[in-house]
């Protein structure tokens, strides 16, 4: 009667255990599946009334001295199409009236619409720092919108005219990755606040991609490259020119034994004296 209870026992023991390794197995199974649950509702389409388009992203514009800078080299370009107007005119020598007001017509009206157009260009720059892309739009009558990740962001360069440094303005290059000109041209930045975005914009694409900024960094420079190079051949060159000095002038390398070797024969004729002593 004892042996059938434990026997009893045991097998329920047993059964219980089983079925806590099913419960077991069934927590791991759902936890293995969990990301795959999420992975798969993250592949969900998502709405249209859902998409954030350009035009909800506000934009900032560039500094207003950059539309002065820009009336000024529409001026400059004014006095200049001025000048080859008044050459068209005098230089064939018969002043037909006729001529006079078709040449400054023309003239007048070339300039006005290079200020309009130059001038409503500048208008129509503006950006925005987001925090994994930087966009910009550009253009009067076909309006641009120009988004850089910062996954693809590859170079910041700044540079500044002489009319951009009497202002105060900079322009900003974003290169990106395979791109041999630039992405974005963003001109009309003030110089501190150009210099503080290029420094954020390259903090973001070292985050964006720790990997190609670790080689950046490990990649020795251009510079640095073509200096050690030239070292190298101009001491290559001058160890050659010293050879070849010494192989054309067989005369100098006689002397120079002939000088040695009586330096050595009194050298042993004064050992040998002082042996004897």
């Amino acid at each position: 009667m004892s042996s059938d209870m434990d026997s009893k026992l045991e097998h329920e023991a047993h059964a219980k255990q089983t079925d806590n390794f099913q419960d077991n197995d069934n927590v791991i199974t759902t936890e293995a599946l969990a990301p795959a649950n999420s992975e798969a509702a993250s592949h969900l389409p998502v709405h249209q009334s859902q998409w954030q388009s350009f035009d909800q992203v506000p934009l900032e514009p560039v500094s207003p001295n950059h539309y002065a800078q820009v009336n000024i080299e529409s001026l400059i370009f004014s006095c200049l199409l001025l000048v080859v107007a008044s050459l068209i005119i005098i230089l064939p020598g018969d002043l037909y009236l006729t001529r006079i007001l078709a040449v400054s017509i023309g003239a007048l009206i070339i300039i006005s619409l290079v200020s309009y157009v130059r001038y409503q260009h500048a208008k129509s720059l503006a950006y925005a720092v987001c925090d994994h892309e930087l966009i910009m739009q550009k253009g009067f009558w076909w309006q641009k919108r120009t988004s850089l990740p910062y996954s693809r962001l590859q170079h910041v360069s700044l540079s500044h005219g002489p009319l951009e440094r009497h202002f105060n303005l900079a322009s900003i290059k974003c290169f990106s990755a395979g791109s041999g000109s630039a992405e974005i041209e963003l001109p009309g930045i003030e110089q501190d606040t150009a210099e503080h975005l290029r420094q954020h914009l390259l903090a973001q694409a070292a985050k964006a991609n720790p990997a190609a900024a670790t080689t950046a960094a490990l990649k020795p420079d251009k510079d640095e490259e073509f200096v050690s190079e030239a070292l190298t051949t101009k001491a290559a060159a001058t160890e050659q020119s010293e050879t070849d000095n010494h192989t054309s002038n067989p005369l100098e390398a006689k002397e120079g034994l002939s000088e040695e070797k009586p330096f050595k024969h009194s050298t042993a004729l004064q050992q040998g004296r002082n042996d004897d002593a």
